[in-house]
């Protein structure tokens, strides 16, 4: 596993004050983003776990967080941030990538 600089992949102070209200603890927290195809085409599927992907990359956040991420997930996620979405209709963590084109839901 390589580590990587954090601007790769940021994590907003949203995300990180919805984690600790779930709970979860940063300094032992893995956000794992793994490339997924679906019924809308390809997207990316978040979990939060205590250890990392098998062979995936590892970006270090603030507190202590680690992003792993697979190899795809990687290449092309560059420059995105992990942010929660705070309405109540969308509530949830979610990925801002400046390349994205639009998000469809199934």
């Amino acid at each position: 596993m390589e580590n990587v600089p954090a601007e790769r992949f940021r994590v907003t102070d949203r995300a990180l004050a919805a984690l600790r209200a779930a709970g979860l603890d940063p300094a032992r927290t893995f956000v794992v983003v793994q490339h997924v195809l679906g019924c809308g085409g390809s997207g990316y599927r978040l979990l939060f776990r205590e250890t990392p992907l098998d062979g995936g990359m590892l970006v270090g956040g603030p507190e202590g967080l680690r992003i792993s991420l697979d190899s795809y997930s990687f290449r092309r996620l560059e420059g995105a941030a992990l942010d929660y979405d705070l309405e109540k209709e969308t509530e949830g963590f979610w990925l801002d990538h400046p390349d994205a084109a639009f998000a469809a839901f199934c």
